[in-house]
């Protein structure tokens, strides 16, 4: 290799190297800092506290941002369930969020805990929430409840199974799901009192027929003056049994 050559391969990786800096230079300049911030699909958590979480701050350099660490410290929120954060060059940051929804509401000691259909707790409230939220109760109580973690979560899926397998035309006449820990079964209340033994989750569809056919029969029952249901079993093929009061 020549005198000459290798005075031009040094200088070309001077010229890198000084190139190298100044892009560096440049990506961490003034020019990248963040001067918007913005925050979508929350409404139940205030943007203040999604940008407190997300540790984002204006005047910062767009570059040195952990879009993965920012979206996980926003998603310990218990009602968010995912958060992306996202560059928008030059000096824009988005913060999408999706909320847990509220689906079910369950007495734990002297407040109503607020579960989301994976059983995640949401929130503890003194009193009731207003709206229509599946009401379930257990004879064996989860030792602590922590915001943001599942409850009984295979009990509480084992029931959103029934649940979203019963019309919801058909769900305005139920009053409560519970789960029988000791049988491990599901017992179903309607508005009326009748108890409907649900069991456990074979046969699923064929129950959740028969379950339309007690309000009827409840109502039969009431004009005639012939009774009121006590319970109608469905754990067993074949007809259901029924009992009146």
């Amino acid at each position: 290799m020549t005198k000459h050559r290798s005075r031009r391969i040094f200088q070309i990786s001077i010229l890198f190297f000084i190139a190298l800096i100044c892009i560096f230079l440049f990506l961490y300049s003034s020019f990248f800092n963040i001067d918007t911030i913005t925050v979508s699909g929350n409404e139940k958590v205030a943007e203040s506290e999604v940008l407190r979480l997300s540790d984002v701050e204006k005047g910062s350099n767009i570059f040195k941002l952990d879009n993965r660490l920012s979206a996980r410290s926003i998603e310990a929120h218990p009602i968010i369930k995912t958060a992306q954060v996202t560059r928008q060059l030059p000096r824009e940051i988005k913060i999408s969020i999706v909320e847990r929804e509220m689906w079910a509401v369950m007495p734990y000691n002297e407040v109503f805990l607020v579960l989301d259909p994976e059983g995640i707790c949401l929130d503890k409230m003194v009193n009731f929430p207003a709206g229509d939220y599946c009401l379930i109760t257990m004879d064996n109580w989860p030792e602590q409840v922590i915001l943001g973690h599942a409850v009984a979560s295979s009990e509480i899926e084992m029931i959103r199974k029934v649940y979203e397998l019963i019309p919801e035309e058909v769900r305005q006449n139920i009053s409560e799901f519970h789960y029988d820990s000791t049988k491990e079964e599901i017992l179903i209340y309607t508005l009326k009192g009748t108890e409907i033994k649900f069991g456990s989750l074979d046969r699923m569809e064929e129950k959740a027929e028969l379950i339309s056919q007690v309000f009827p029969m409840e109502i039969d029952l009431e004009e005639d003056g012939t009774g009121k249901l006590e319970y109608i079993d469905l754990r067993f093929t074949g007809q259901p049994v029924l009992k009146m009061k």
